[in-house]
């Protein structure tokens, strides 16, 4: 590919890079946030929990930021015919994997060296150009966080001034001869002006009509011009502020958004310490300043895995997971987030469904797999032990290849069925046999025979139970035509 994006088949795979670097960025926080102490038992006083908690809570805001930016992404996408796609490689990877971004794909608990390197993953580009062996300058960073040179007043007028100020202020080498997409930008800023300037370069040269011509309904976005606006069903009211993208106008406004909250290249003062790279700026200086650089995360593995993937690279930085219980729950999480990625994929498609169905499968996609599965699973993994001398456990965000829709639309709902069914057989097996986790440090509890643990995932045995059934009540033959 050129250094400029000429054509839509390069805007498309641009885009496509984008989404599989958001997920893969929101994989990673996710494991720190999860991995991250909660108790006192765990080693830290009361004080010292407070700060790992407004930690956590931070990294929260941003994972969730990344997957609105993933959903941009994908309205993106559609607004010029592309279609979305989850696929992303398994971690880790080598370091340039993404070229000279840097962007080092590995799952890692949330002690300092990863804040660092998650503050060189949300860099601007001109300190990005200061930093040594992948570390930014903190002083540097902590003098950007406090500018005010770029102050502005509006949306509105933050659109324009990247149009006009972001490439003369950072200059982006990939905009003087580097190929888009063999991962020759040097950040993501890079990336992001790059398919801004592809977007207003093809609306100029094929017109609204001919660029936009995706079609509105495989966009999920909330807010007034959403269907759903003023219902519980707007997509406002989970904290995510999707975007339509329809012209160049909207196609602007979305990747502003993205620079706006991960870089703050250009943003209002009084915003700029919410921005991903702040805030973890912040993180790291208060982690250091209390020491608790290597106290406030769990004793997680790095890339704790069920099985070798034939995609990992290097092998070596993978902890292959040997106790069977937590080879058993970190199973039953793929299986959960699979499932959630696979429901949301089918809502981006173009497959036969009504609003109602589409706020049905929201619910199910976002609460309960999200919030009753995915999550707290992955929370559990991070208190059990991976294997006899190992460390703890974690959530390895596994895929088996590609994440691809069901090929046969009349058996979708079947289907989706089935890992429903597995999922309720896969917690049935787990929880046949004995508590293995009572003698765990935390686990016993006055007035109970069970640990902590063994009581949450019954309780989800339940949960997933009621979603199976429900399913087959309420969704099979939903969607088949004649």
């Amino acid at each position: 590919m050129a250094n400029e994006i000429t054509t839509r088949a390069e805007l498309i795979d641009a885009l496509r890079v984008a989404a599989e670097l958001e997920h893969g960025l929101m994989a990673q926080y996710l494991f720190a946030v999860y991995s991250m102490k909660r108790y006192t038992y765990e080693g830290l006083d009361p004080v010292q929990l407070e700060r790992v908690r407004r930690w956590s809570s931070s990294i929260t805001l941003i994972a969730r930021q990344e997957m609105e930016h993933l959903g941009l992404a994908f309205n993106l996408l559609a607004a010029v015919g592309g279609t979305p796609s989850f696929t992303r490689p398994n971690m880790p990877q080598r370091r340039d994997y993404y070229g000279k971004a840097g962007i080092k794909l590995t799952l890692t608990r949330g002690d300092l060296s990863t804040i660092k390197r998650f503050q060189h993953f949300e860099a601007p580009e001109d300190l990005l150009k200061t930093a040594k062996d992948g570390v930014i300058d903190q002083e540097a960073a902590e003098a950007w966080c406090q500018r005010k040179d770029m102050e502005i007043d509006s949306r509105a007028d933050l659109t324009d001034l990247l149009g006009k100020v972001a490439l003369k202020k950072h200059a982006p080498p990939l905009l003087q001869g580097a190929p888009v997409l063999s991962f020759g930008w040097d950040s993501v800023q890079q990336l992001y002006e790059t398919i801004r300037d592809g977007f207003e370069h093809l609306d100029k040269k094929l017109g609204k009509s001919q660029l936009f011509v995706g079609k509105p309904s495989l966009q999920l976005f909330g807010g007034p011009s959403s269907p759903q606006h003023g219902t519980m069903n707007d997509l406002n009211q989970y904290g995510l502020d999707l975007i339509e993208v329809k012209d160049l106008a909207s196609a602007r406004q979305a990747i502003t958004m993205i620079l706006e909250q991960g870089e703050g290249v250009v943003v209002n003062a009084s915003y700029l310490r919410w921005t991903h790279f702040c805030l973890f700026t912040k993180i790291r200086r208060e982690m250091e300043e209390f020491g608790l650089g290597d106290l406030a995360a769990r004793p997680v593995v790095p890339n704790p895995m069920t099985m070798r993937h034939p995609d990992v690279c290097p092998e070596d930085e993978v902890t292959l997971m040997t106790d069977p219980a937590s080879v058993a729950v970190a199973r039953l999480f793929n299986g959960s987030y699979e499932l959630m990625l696979l429901l949301m994929l089918y809502l981006y498609s173009d497959n036969v469904r009504t609003q109602e169905q589409v706020n049905a499968l929201m619910d199910a996609a976002f609460f309960p797999l999200m919030t009753m599965f995915v999550r707290p699973l992955a929370e559990m993994l991070t208190e059990m032990p991976a294997g006899d001398g190992l460390a703890n456990a974690g959530p390895g965000f596994e895929l088996n290849g590609d994440v691809l829709l069901f090929p046969t639309l009349w058996a979708t709902w079947d289907l989706f069925q089935e890992r429903f069914d597995a999922l309720v057989r896969g917690f049935d097996e787990l929880l046949a046999g004995g508590d293995p986790w009572i003698e765990l440090p935390g686990q016993r509890e006055e007035g109970f025979t069970t640990s902590r643990l063994w009581r949450r995932l019954e309780y989800m045995r339940t949960n997933i139970r009621r979603l199976a059934e429900d399913w087959r009540a309420n969704w099979l033959n939903i969607g088949r035509t004649s």
